[in-house]
């Protein structure tokens, strides 16, 4: 049995100067997350404290349309999403090809370079 869970971090981008936010997926792929301090299905804000105060919203989900439902009802305005990957067989998460929105639809960002 394969185990997958969804992490969302989204945090303030202060490399802007309108401060916008960075998001950004990670797929933990047969293997848990190392914290456990965001909430399961939905994205709620970061408590404060020995975190980088970036932090804004997070959340764990099951599945890739949740994440990307959520992401839309926070963020409509979003249209790239950072992502990376995390087997168990890696030492430390894999960027992979990011997300752009196409109209209303995410897309790999690799598909629509062809």
């Amino acid at each position: 049995m394969s185990y997958e869970t969804f992490r969302v971090e989204i945090t303030r981008d202060e490399t802007r100067p309108d401060g916008g936010a960075t998001i950004e997926i990670t797929a933990y792929l047969d293997r848990l997350p190392e914290t456990d301090a965001p909430t399961r299905g939905i994205l709620t804000r970061a408590s404060k404290g020995v975190w980088n105060s970036r932090l804004q919203f997070t959340g764990d989900f099951a599945t890739l349309s949740e994440v990307l439902a959520a992401i839309d009802a926070a963020y409509p305005d979003a249209d790239r999403i950072r992502c990376y990957e995390y087997t168990v067989d890696d030492e430390y998460p894999r960027e992979v090809a990011p997300l752009v929105k196409s109209g209303d639809k995410w897309r790999s960002g690799d598909s629509l370079q062809a």
